[in-house]
């Protein structure tokens, strides 16, 4: 797992490259709660979705080479002013997800 800084602020896009991809990452405060873009080599590959504490941000397993969640240390939902505070953005690799889901 790779932890993804994230700021304490409404609206904030950044870039990372983990395993050979390059993602482009918006996230926004939409309506008191918090929506993500994700883009991978360029290509979209979720917008604007709400994001769920602790639940895969890519819903679909065939758009994953990894995956992206909120950790949450409580149950609050997911909002800006805990970012980096008490809630994280986490990179979960393609072997990492393998073992958790049991297909090693």
């Amino acid at each position: 797992m790779q932890n993804i800084q994230i700021s304490p602020i409404p609206n904030q896009s950044f870039s990372v490259t983990i395993d050979q991809n390059f993602y482009n990452i918006a996230i926004k405060e939409t309506n008191n709660c918090m929506s993500i873009d994700i883009q991978k080599n360029g290509e979209y590959v979720i917008r604007g979705s709400r994001i769920i504490s602790n639940y895969p941000i890519l819903s679909y397993r065939y758009l994953e080479d990894g995956n992206f969640l909120l950790n949450a240390l409580s149950e609050d939902i997911p909002y800006y002013d805990k970012f980096g505070i008490s809630q994280f953005l986490i990179y979960v690799s393609q072997n990492e997800l393998e073992s958790i889901r049991g297909k090693v």
